[in-house]
């Protein structure tokens, strides 16, 4: 996807079918006083979206912060970026982009991609979430799920290296998580069963737009062996998952 920086402080991006319903989610953060997202300025004459441009280091391209207190505070801003959405009405022909095999649910608008590479950070602390193209309606723990594949880091050593993200603490790193977005003690329990159902609708969507359709970036990724990789993750939960759930326990 062409992403482009301007002079003028803003980023613009090719807008799709999913675009006004992003946009009128982005202007209802802005009414609420949530500063974890970029504003959205509309659409230029090349009909690309147009968003303010957010200063800071992103952990996916520029490395993970080391501290483990990074981690309450991706749980703070998820759970912050899920009750900013009080009172929000999407437009009523909103057309979300939902990637097939998507986890089912409209508890809230989730933003299904909460990876490294999508925060902002700041002085070693998470202040944002960007590209925001995914958000769709979901159960508030398919972002809880994602961001602790990446921040605990739920996933194998091996991946985990690949970011400098620490194997030695998962533990406490996704303890901390829970409490940054204070899950209550019935969501701890089947926390892993979230993990296990979006790495299945991950590998869905590849499978459908990358093997099938063969669209873009999502083909690449496929041919690449990103479903494969998303089943090793799978097999590695499947190993820990006794570990993992007494954890959370």
């Amino acid at each position: 996807m062409s992403v482009t920086i301007c002079e003028d402080g803003t980023v613009r991006r090719p807008a799709g079918p999913w675009t006004p319903a992003v946009h009128a989610l982005l202007r209802h953060f802005e009414d609420a006083g949530f500063d974890g997202a970029a504003r959205a300025l509309g659409v230029d004459a090349e009909g690309r979206e147009v968003l303010t441009y957010i200063e800071g280091d992103v952990p996916g391209v520029d490395g993970a912060p080391p501290g483990d207190d990074v981690v309450f505070a991706v749980g703070e801003l998820v759970r912050a970026m899920h009750e900013a959405q009080a009172g929000f009405e999407p437009p009523a022909d909103s057309a979300w982009q939902v990637l097939p095999g998507a986890v089912p649910g409209d508890e809230v608008i989730c933003h299904n991609d909460v990876l490294g590479h999508n925060f902002i950070v700041r002085d070693g602390r998470p202040v944002a979430l960007i590209d925001w193209e995914l958000a769709a309606p979901g159960p508030r723990l398919t972002d809880v799920a994602a961001a602790a594949m990446w921040w605990a880091p739920l996933r194998s050593d091996a991946a985990a290296r690949r970011y400098g993200l620490p194997i030695d603490r998962r533990i406490e790193r996704l303890r901390l998580l829970a409490d940054g977005y204070d899950l209550e003690a019935d969501e701890r329990r089947v926390l892993i069963d979230a993990v296990l159902r979006l790495l299945g609708a991950w590998h869905e969507a590849y499978r459908v737009l990358g093997a099938v359709e063969r669209h873009e970036p999502w083909a690449q990724r496929w041919d690449d062996g990103q479903g494969d990789r998303i089943l090793a993750g799978v097999t590695w939960i499947e190993q820990h998952r006794e570990e993992l759930d007494r954890w959370l326990s």
